[in-house]
């Protein structure tokens, strides 16, 4: 095997990163390894019209809808505005409860996923499913979804988190 421009060297260290950075039990954010920027709101996401809409860096984050019930499918739609390429997995995205003004994440102890580094290219579109936690109480929540953009070789990769706007379950 060749491994040329130390591409495929790249992809492993994102796929590492990727692995160990879903399986953490903080919140997004919350760590000192973290080095994400704070999620701004799209101007869409502003209109009550809006599809669920969140950025991380230039990733916007929609969901398929904006009422849920508990245990429910969700579709998570990730769009890359930038030039970047990232890497992520849907199925360790956090689900994050709305109480007081604050969110905090929702544990999930048994929850299990297989470790993948889904790749969206630069101004790409990939979709995935992941499904909400079945004991969800009524309530407005949130996915996030830690990604790792990728970097040239030798540079260090950065975390970023891309949030959806609100949904409701019911």
């Amino acid at each position: 095997m060749r491994i040329r421009n130390g591409r495929l060297s790249l992809a492993v260290m994102s796929l590492v990163m990727a692995t160990f950075s879903g399986c953490r039990p903080s919140t997004p954010g919350g760590g000192p390894a973290d080095t994400a920027k704070p999620p701004q709101r799209s101007d869409s996401a502003t209109s009550p019209s809006a599809s669920n809409t969140m950025r991380a860096d230039s990733v916007v984050l929609r969901t398929d809808k904006a009422q849920y019930r508990a245990g429910e499918k969700v579709t998570l739609t990730f769009e890359n505005k930038s030039a970047s390429s990232y890497t992520f997995n849907p199925c360790t995205r956090s689900v994050e409860r709305e109480s007081g003004g604050s969110w905090t994440t929702v544990p999930e102890g048994n929850r299990i996923c297989t470790m993948e580094a889904w790749i969206l290219d630069p101004h790409g579109r990939r979709s995935g499913d992941t499904e909400l936690p079945a004991s969800l109480g009524a309530g407005r929540y949130r996915i996030v979804v830690r990604m790792t953009m990728e970097r040239s070789a030798g540079a260090t990769a950065s975390a970023v988190s891309a949030i959806s706007d609100p949904i409701t379950v019911s």
